[in-house]
């Protein structure tokens, strides 16, 4: 064959290839980030998934072709699709028979094929774009049965939550403005690590009662204003390190004593406006971390309670602070914060001059006589402002 010949050939070839899809692909037709690349073809998903078999993120791609979609289906790590916003049944279908980290984070809808097809996934599933799920998605999504991120969603019908309830893997539903389910509840706890349900505003006792039993080391309830003293005995029994309740306002006095009972080394409750005499002496039972922010104001005998508290004992919001107050908070042992403090009497500053805990934070000083000053900066673990410790 003439050389004229095989050119002939060779210029056949690649016009069939092109025409029936196979064209060859060069690594330089691609960005060297993978983020940005805005199309794809059957042929390049095929060789990306084999480039890159660990990681593979293509979240420049807002549309999926159900042949891209059925190469990217023989990727086996982990695949971001998160520009995604709209996936046919037919791709969600190709997709699901990968195994490994799948994240559609961008998808706002999924139709209730796709949601079938999808919860045969064998890896995580991050769903986390999604604000509504019907409740045939959710019956085909329970069966998923590894982690499920629908960090989106904020409520659920009884019926799907009942359907949520029995999904075998972990489920992150972070954005949740209401749990009334407490077998959803009971399986939210579940999870081994941190529970964050910030977004709750109330919690039925019952509900309490299941979240209590979380096994992981933080439970955050962070949106609960209120805590009735059910719940509070409840979520007191949670075995955790950390517990944050940093909406709550108020407590009576057999809820703040329930959760003083609380057996980790933190307690959030930096919302709160008011502690009685009795509450206050019932959270200084425990050495823990302690957050009280939210208190403006002190009783004295609030004051000596909460000096015999062993840990770190955060006071910010505290604006004035009597005599006496001073000379109780003054023995506590451990880190004190007062940062809220602007002015001292010389009397309060001789007794908080007497500190012999591991810190002292009054660093929000801005009126204190020079007696007062001098007392306090002879103390090394006072932190005073800048212009106090010349």
């Amino acid at each position: 064959m003439n050389i004229l010949a095989r050119i002939f050939l060779l210029f056949a070839l690649l016009v069939s290839g092109f025409s029936f899809g196979f064209a060859p692909v060069r690594a330089d037709e691609l960005p060297e980030d993978t983020n940005e690349i805005e199309s794809l073809t059957p042929e390049q998903a095929r060789k990306l998934a084999e480039e890159f078999p660990d990681i593979l993120s293509l979240n420049g791609l807002t549309t999926l072709s159900d042949g891209a979609a059925k190469a990217l289906g023989h990727h086996k790590g982990t695949l971001d699709l998160n520009g995604l916003t709209a996936l046919s049944d037919e791709a969600a279908k190709a997709l699901a028979q990968r195994e490994g980290t799948l994240s559609l984070d961008g998808l706002t809808t999924l139709s209730d094929e796709a949601a079938k097809a999808l919860a045969h996934n064998k890896g995580i599933l991050g769903l986390n774009g999604l604000t509504v799920l019907s409740d045939e998605a959710a019956e085909a999504l329970a069966r998923h049965e590894d982690s499920l991120f629908l960090e989106s969603i904020k409520t659920f019908s009884d019926k799907a939550a009942a359907a949520l309830a029995n999904h075998r893997g972990y489920l992150h539903l972070y954005e949740l403005t209401e749990l009334t389910n407490p077998e959803l509840a009971a399986h939210l706890a579940k999870n081994n690590y941190r529970l964050s349900l910030n977004r709750l505003t109330t919690v039925p006792d019952e509900v309490a009662k299941a979240l209590s039993r979380h096994k992981g080391f933080e439970l955050e309830l962070n949106g609960l204003t209120t805590l009735s003293e059910e719940a509070a005995k409840a979520i007191a029994q949670h075995e955790g390190r950390f517990l944050h309740l940093d909406g709550v306002t108020k407590l009576s006095d057999e809820a703040a004593k329930s959760l003083a009972r609380h057996k980790g080394e933190w307690l959030d409750l930096g919302s709160l406006t008011t502690l009685s005499d009795a509450a206050a002496e019932a959270f200084a039972q425990r050495e823990r971390y302690l957050r009280l922010d939210g208190l403006t104001t002190l009783s004295d005998e609030a004051a000596k309670a909460l000096g015999h508290h062993r840990g770190t004992l955060k006071l910010d919001g505290l604006t004035k602070l009597s005599d006496e107050a001073a000379k109780s908070l003054g023995k506590h042992k451990g880190t004190l914060h007062l940062s809220g403090l602007t002015a001292l009497t010389d009397d309060a500053a001789k007794a908080l001059a007497e500190f012999k805990g591991e810190y002292l934070y009054i660093d929000g000083l801005t009126t204190l006589s020079a007696k007062a000053a001098q007392a306090l900066k002879a103390n090394p673990a006072i932190v005073l402002p800048a212009p106090f410790q010349r």
